[in-house]
């Protein structure tokens, strides 16, 4: 018996197929049969695969702000070094468990170099995103005295490029958890003596 509402089904099918055989390499039809649809019902919720494909991603933005915290909220609740550790590995923990984030992370690394939207995203959330948090972050904390001054940007790269080089090679080789995160803890300590955080 066909589903009522079959639109978030799909989603989480689309999001699932995208991930392990690419958005061009994924057809219509062998999604609709994943959750037992016929292919054209798709065309009830989506006016085509890209309509489906930005309905994956804006469902996965949504669930990746949730799990992540606002950025005002982590410029309101860092206020020492400690706190910044905390937040990090909290973070990463998040990133590195949640289903949705992953695929969609190893869809981003699949597709950025066929799909403008994708490769766009991919750059948001290697570099822009997380080059803004940490700025702002310790833009501010330098402006309270918590830590050395410095060009924020810079420093905010220094931060994040070797915790995503991480994270890359966590994708590609899990059973590496325990070094990986080894060496991003050493990374942060490094840094938080490097900047002088109180």
């Amino acid at each position: 018996m066909p589903r009522t509402n079959a639109k978030e089904p799909l989603i989480k099918a689309a999001r699932d197929l995208f991930s392990s055989k690419g958005f061009d390499g994924t057809g219509v039809d062998e999604i609709a049969e994943t959750i037992g649809i016929k292919g054209p019902t798709i065309y009830k919720y989506f006016k085509n695969k890209e309509d489906l494909l930005k309905a994956v991603i804006d469902n996965a933005e949504a669930e990746y702000a949730k799990g992540m915290g606002a950025s005002k909220q982590i410029l309101d609740e860092v206020s020492s070094g400690k706190d910044l550790k905390e937040y990090v590995l909290k973070s990463l923990d998040f990133t590195l468990k949640n289903d949705t984030v992953k695929k969609m992370r190893k869809l981003l690394n699949m597709e950025q170099y066929r799909n403008t939207t994708l490769a766009k995203l991919a750059t948001w959330h290697q570099l822009t995103y997380l080059l803004n948090i940490y700025t702002a972050l310790f833009q501010k904390m330098m402006d309270r005295g918590q830590m050395v001054k410095g060009d924020a940007e810079i420093i905010a790269l220094e931060f994040v490029s070797p915790i995503t080089v991480m994270v890359q090679l966590l994708d590609r080789e899990p059973r590496k958890k325990k070094e990986a995160f080894q060496t991003i803890e050493k990374h942060i300590d490094v840094f938080l003596e490097r900047y002088g955080f109180v």
